[in-house]
């Protein structure tokens, strides 16, 4: 983050991801500087869901198979089946017996802006 005075500030504490989420851009990007501040209570609230496909680790890899689309003249792209997608597994959160999640607690982040918009 830069200031007004063209300082660079290296954010380095991460006080909402678990550490298996943060090992990867750790080594990557931060030369194994990112610190895990996160509630331990919070991240691993949810290692126990029965839709992870790996218990123990908060990840889902799901591949979509669906068509890039965009608006118009639009310069930005997005694929409705991902977004409806991301729609079901937080339909099944919010639901689950065993591990349910406020809507409110639910957040979704997309490289395409318009699939936020798009979800139904």
């Amino acid at each position: 983050v830069s200031d007004v005075s063209g300082q660079v500030t290296k954010l380095v504490k991460n006080y909402r991801s678990h550490s298996a989420l943060l090992a990867l851009p750790s080594r990557l990007f931060y030369h194994q500087e990112l610190e895990v501040c996160a509630d331990p209570r919070v991240v691993t609230s949810l290692l126990g869901w029965e839709k992870l496909p790996r218990k123990g680790f908060p990840l889902i890899f799901h591949g979509v198979r669906g068509e890039e689309a965009r608006e118009g003249r639009s310069p930005s792209w997005f694929n409705p089946a991902e977004a409806v997608q991301v729609m079901r597994y937080c339909c099944l959160l919010a639901r689950s017996i065993s591990s349910q999640v406020s809507a409110g607690d639910i957040g979704v982040i997309t490289p395409y802006r318009k699939q936020v918009w798009s979800a139904p």
